[in-house]
């Protein structure tokens, strides 16, 4: 509140001082001066807040809509043989030279030799659950994969993908709620000092950087970066083949 009112008091001063007067030039070198100390009295830099609610247009194509219920039912039920049935035989999966190909794929999650036991099918749930779009010939998700904003790092920043998800000041549930967000986009915020895992806790916590300059930690099943997990769906010869299911960047 006093920032501001020195803001407004400074612009107030400022409109009356004729151009050239040295106490101008004073002044605004004072509230520069003040504002890059405020800054600095904060946990993490301020930012701009930019906001991104779910979207599914999947029901726009008939086709793909039904063959994404199909997907849907054989991920719940961990059907390999469906998910074989649809892998391109070029499908990537990693930014490498052995990220290509459909048998390195089922290797690569061990869908080779006990798939039910794959992480495979929890990735794939947590990506399709998040909405697909549709762009160069090709439907993908999570949502956030095609809709993120060019302003945000996809490096650096994650989305809240949820409604009031609580923001907390330390790293569990007992903790104080700093405040709670929905679908907002956070900068990540790297804290050694986490474990891994926290007896008694129902969930991994990470560190983030609000956009009002505060700093809090939020549970991992709420954010997603546009860097995790997205896959990719394009017709080839009348069927949907999965084309790439990858993480990360080159």
């Amino acid at each position: 509140m006093f920032y501001l009112q020195f803001l407004e008091n400074d612009e107030q001063i400022y409109q009356k001082i004729k151009p050239g007067n040295e106490m101008r030039q004073q002044i605004v070198v004072i509230s520069m001066l003040f504002t890059s100390f405020y800054t600095q009295l904060l946990p993490c830099e301020p930012f701009e807040p930019v906001f991104l609610k779910p979207v599914d247009t999947s029901r726009e194509d008939k086709d793909f809509f039904t063959f994404k219920q199909k997907l849907e039912k054989s991920v719940k039920e961990k059907d390999i043989k469906f998910i074989d049935s649809i892998i391109d035989p070029k499908i990537s999966f990693a930014f490498d030279e052995d990220g290509m190909g459909k048998s390195k794929f089922l290797k690569y999650w061990k869908l080779d030799k006990n798939p039910k036991n794959s992480e495979f099918w929890d990735e794939l749930s947590q990506t399709i659950n998040l909405g697909f779009t549709y762009k160069d010939n090709i439907w993908s998700a999570p949502f956030l994969f095609n809709l993120t904003p060019e302003s945000i790092d996809s490096y650096s920043f994650s989305l809240i993908t949820g409604s009031t998800v609580n923001i907390r000041n330390k790293p569990s549930k007992k903790g104080a709620i700093v405040t709670q967000l929905s679908w907002e986009f956070v900068k990540n915020e790297y804290d050694e000092t986490i474990p891994k895992q926290v007896p008694n806790e129902p969930c991994n916590w990470k560190k983030v950087c609000i956009s009002d300059g505060q700093v809090g930690y939020i549970c991992e099943q709420y954010l997603r970066s546009p860097m995790d997990h997205r896959v990719g769906f394009s017709k080839k010869n009348k069927n949907w083949m999965m084309i790439f299911f990858v993480e990360g960047g080159d």
